[in-house]
């Protein structure tokens, strides 16, 4: 079950930004369709895959967002609206980390949008944790990208901005305003 679909638009992207790719959705999921997961999604045998979403939101929101945005937005179109996230945020000093997505960028989220997040983030926030050599310590993360829990919610909720125009399920949008009317 891999979303070889994607990581195949990705490597496009990449290899070729003036290509007719290069303006196509960062993934070609539907609403509707079931998130496509790897066999192997990295820290599934944890509580919400060691992930800490944003508080009022559950994992599964999450991925329903940016499975929504990725399927909207092409790679220029969203990495435009996530610099501006990234440029304002002014404290990077965050230590707690949230595993997305293995080393080869693969896992509940999709590849490309893993792979804009290498390019765009600064040095730090988003951090390849390599396997420990033989008798070193052995992290849960190990084997993961891991992204700053901050900047993740801060981006999410960037996401969930952006997505609410495009095909986000009921709840999402009840849920949404429920925030902005202070219910």
């Amino acid at each position: 079950m891999l979303h070889t679909d994607d990581v195949q638009q990705a490597q496009n992207n990449r290899e070729n930004e003036a290509s007719p790719k290069a303006h196509q959705p960062l993934s070609a999921w539907q609403r509707g369709q079931p998130i496509p997961r790897p066999e192997t999604v990295v820290c599934d045998q944890y509580e919400n895959y060691l992930e800490t979403p944003p508080e009022g939101l559950e994992v599964e929101d999450v991925e329903v967002i940016w499975w929504t945005v990725a399927s909207n937005f092409n790679r220029e179109e969203l990495r435009n609206k996530l610099l501006p996230v990234i440029q304002n945020r002014q404290d990077w000093a965050c230590f707690l980390f949230s595993p997305i997505a293995n080393l080869e960028g693969i896992g509940r989220y999709p590849s490309g949008l893993i792979q804009l997040l290498r390019e765009i983030l600064p040095k730090g926030s988003l951090i390849a944790v390599e396997p420990a050599a033989e008798g070193g310590v052995v992290s849960e993360l190990a084997g993961t990208f891991a992204i700053q829990n901050q900047i993740w919610h801060d981006l999410t909720w960037a996401a969930f901005r952006i997505a609410m125009d495009r095909q986000l399920p009921d709840y999402l949008r009840d849920m949404y305003f429920a925030g902005d009317l202070g219910i």
